[in-house]
């Protein structure tokens, strides 16, 4: 197999192909990364660049498979244990004490790149220990999302393999977990806390009044100009006194920096100022 260099040009006339078929848009994702997962999927296709582009007229599945090779999904429960054990040991307990002073009995969550669920429930899991450890009684609506919907339907189904939950510890995954088939699958009680949709943070509106947001490792893939895009939807969902945590080589553009507090610096979990 060999390999195949694109061209910017080359690379840009391929993108407007996709989002003009398919609308995905890809064209202001950070070159780097996008230019290798599309050169990759040429060459696994054994194809030019110009046979490729043909490929994808006479083989529309094609779009499909080269969308799985530039959205990666890695993810697993409790990725990064010390980012989950901030958000179990202060975002949530700040976040209850806040809404508990305003009277507020819902608490909403966004977690955009979801991939096929593992994030959202994890975090369903901790509040679900933390609110019972309280006996609290909150309305708790996590919304999912990802711009996937191949990924979106599995993670519905909430049925994992064992290689996902490493970081689940053995009473966590008798308690939450039910067991058929060497597979895993999230009891009811928490997958219920979850609303899971296909949905683009480039070209979709926001969702609104979110006191906690997560989006782990998806700033990186996009271009500095887009990256703001992005943020600033984030920025208008999130509440007030709210939290948004990013991945572990992302920070807030830089306009937003004073309208955010570093509160678990190495985590990168930001609260936004209440005005």
């Amino acid at each position: 197999m060999s390999g195949v260099a694109l061209s910017e040009e080359h690379l840009d006339l391929l993108l407007e192909k996709v989002y003009t078929a398919k609308g995905w848009d890809f064209r202001q994702y950070r070159r780097s990364s996008i230019k290798r997962c599309v050169e990759r999927q040429i060459a696994l296709s054994r194809r030019s660049y110009h046979s490729y582009l043909d490929l994808l007229d006479s083989e529309p599945s094609e779009f499909n498979t080269l969308f799985n090779h530039i959205t990666i999904k890695v993810s697993e429960f409790f990725r990064d244990t010390e980012v989950f054990q901030r958000i179990e040991n202060y975002v949530i307990p700040m976040t209850i004490r806040r809404l508990t002073i305003k009277g507020s009995k819902t608490l909403r969550i966004w977690s955009c790149g979801c991939a096929k669920g593992e994030e959202p429930f994890s975090v369903a899991i901790l509040i679900h220990k933390r609110l019972k450890e309280w006996g609290e009684n909150f309305n708790v609506k996590i919304f999912a999302t990802d711009i996937d919907e191949s990924a979106v339907n599995a993670a519905r189904k909430g049925v994992f393999v064992e290689d996902s939950l490493k970081n689940v510890d053995p009473i966590t995954r008798t308690q939450f977990f039910q067991t058929a088939n060497r597979s895993y699958k999230i009891i009811p009680q928490i997958r219920n806390l979850v609303t899971f949709g296909a949905h683009d943070i480039v070209s979709h509106i926001h969702l609104s009044n979110m006191d906690i947001i997560l989006c782990r490792n998806l700033l990186i893939y996009f271009e500095k100009d887009l990256q703001e895009k992005v943020f600033e939807k984030f920025y208008y969902s999130l509440k007030p006194g709210g939290f948004i945590v990013l991945g572990k080589s992302e920070v807030p553009p830089l306009s937003y920096r004073e309208n955010l507090l570093d509160v678990c610096k190495r985590e990168k979990i930001y609260q936004k100022v209440a005005q």
